[in-house]
């Protein structure tokens, strides 16, 4: 038999029983569309997280102290010692951090003052939109600039580049202006739009603005070798500063790259489950298409009895009732997946990766074959003499 007559007789058959076709490959939508749904919100919500991390720019490691008396303090001066002293250390940076307001002209937001100097660019993974980080200059002189957000910036002035564009800040219950020298990407602007409104705007000013060199940084944020080990220096710096800088209190240090990983992981790991889930729902629906090509088979026994004793052989059966399965699902793919992507375009803007969809039509596809296997292999071991005599 040629493949013409194999696909005729296969499409013949799928339209002999419309009501149950209709049920099978509506099965198979609903299973291959929710498959494609979970797997896209998912695999989008994973790259959101992704994003959000790496927008949030923190990465190797941070140290604080807990429990700190009224001794040695972990200082800027202190700090700076840790380069030369801690071996796979490549910079260091103290933050200093105060609550305050930030006004511009009748606008005015609650806002996180973080001290900070020309290494900002090197410990922190920030996205320059406009001018640029503080300078060692501006640092060091201790110059009225601020390094804001993009988002802080439209809230102000309604645009993103405002450089050179002044803001007053209020520290310590007084107000003191200051001129916009970089803008960069919001760091919670990738978290989703309710932990953005919840977290406060930051805005990076001269460290000397907030304290002395001599005191207490609320955090250092160190960035180490490409070849050194973050948990080995991690130990090197809690003992150098425990013991050689004797800071009152118990040093901690995080692994802010490890913490990165971690997270990714564990949204690897949701993603894959939910991914399961909704295989099991498409597994369900190949199980219905399973026992109706069993129940066709069955009740196309005589005409496969006819159609191995005019000279069919064994093989064009089990193409037949393997094409009729493959073309169910196919169908039932197509549909359940084309109603998926219109929803997610229609109500969420976001269409998944292309390469995600045709994966999912061509699983659906294999998964026909599967489905029709075992009927298609019963039918072609039908005698053909007791297949014409039911």
């Amino acid at each position: 038999m040629g493949i013409m007559d194999i696909l005729r007789l296969a499409a013949s058959n799928l339209r002999e029983n419309r009501l149950r076709t209709a049920l099978c490959a509506l099965s198979v939508a609903v299973g291959a569309g929710a498959l494609l749904l979970i797997a896209a919100v998912g695999l989008i919500g994973q790259q959101k997280v992704s994003d959000g991390i790496r927008t949030l720019g923190v990465s190797g490691l941070t140290v604080y102290v807990d429990d700190r008396g009224s001794g040695q303090a972990l200082s800027a001066e202190l700090a700076d010692t840790i380069t030369e002293a801690v071996a796979g250390v490549d910079c260091v940076m103290p933050i200093k951090a105060l609550s305050g307001t930030v006004y511009a002209g009748h606008a005015s937001e609650d806002v996180l003052l973080l001290g900070a100097d020309e290494r900002l660019g090197e410990v922190m993974q920030l996205e320059v939109l406009a001018g640029s980080l503080l300078t060692r200059v501006q640092a060091g002189s201790a110059q009225p600039v601020a390094v804001i957000g993009d988002d802080l910036a439209r809230t102000l002035y309604g645009r993103e580049n405002i450089v050179g564009r002044t803001i007053r800040l209020r520290l310590n219950g007084c107000d003191q202006d200051f001129t916009v020298c970089g803008v960069v990407r919001a760091q919670t602007s990738s978290l989703g739009s309710a932990v953005a409104a919840l977290a406060p705007h930051l805005v990076y000013i001269p460290y000397a603005h907030l304290a002395t060199p001599a005191q207490n940084a609320d955090q250092v944020f160190v960035q180490c070798t490409a070849e050194a080990d973050l948990n080995t220096v991690s130990e090197r710096i809690e003992h150098y500063l425990s013991d050689w800088g004797r800071v009152d209190g118990t040093v901690r240090v995080q692994n802010m790259s490890g913490i990165t990983d971690t997270v990714n992981r564990l949204t690897e790991l949701g993603v894959t489950l939910f991914i399961m889930i909704g295989g099991i729902a498409l597994c369900v629906a190949l199980i219905g298409v399973t026992c109706s090509m069993l129940a066709a088979a069955q009740e196309k026994t005589g005409e496969i009895g006819i159609l191995l004793a005019i000279g069919a052989q064994p093989r064009d059966i089990r193409r037949i009732f393997l094409l009729q399965s493959i073309l169910l699902c196919g169908v039932g793919g197509v549909v359940g997946i084309g109603c998926i992507l219109v929803l997610l375009y229609a109500f969420a803007s976001m269409l998944p990766d292309f390469r995600l969809v045709m994966m999912l039509l061509l699983v659906c596809t294999v998964c026909g074959a599967v489905a029709g296997l075992l009927p298609a292999v019963r039918a072609a071991r039908l005698d053909p003499i007791e297949a014409m005599r039911k």
